[in-house]
């Protein structure tokens, strides 16, 4: 809840209420119905994840693990990772399960590799 105040002047978060966020004050969430699903706050942490890392530009193919991750730390994974040409290599990855023609791949089926 302290926080609200300031993104809201630095023009952040200007649709956030209690229907789409979790607020948290007083050591308590401040929702009325509580939290929506088990372990919301690590979900959203995953999904910031994930979203953040799709800006590589490519599918990763690898493993990510992330202690007390944020926006800006997952930023820097990739900017660290692409500094390095050595540090990542392009492969086809083998698909794991039959193409159906219904499902349409936006993927060139390349992905980048920590090593």
């Amino acid at each position: 809840m302290s926080d609200v105040e300031k993104l809201w002047k630095a023009g952040l978060a200007l649709g956030a209420d209690l229907t789409n966020t979790v607020a948290i004050g007083e050591d308590k969430i401040m929702n009325r119905e509580g939290l929506r699903y088990p372990q919301e706050f690590v979900r959203h942490k995953m999904l910031d994840a994930v979203g953040d890392l799709s800006l590589a530009g490519a599918p990763l193919l690898g493993a990510y693990r992330s202690y007390k991750g944020g926006h800006r730390l997952n930023a820097m994974v990739l900017q660290e990772l692409f500094a390095d040409a050595t540090n990542w290599s392009m492969v086809h990855a083998p698909r794991t399960r039959p193409a159906r023609a219904s499902v349409a791949h936006a993927s060139s089926g390349l992905a980048a590799v920590a090593e």
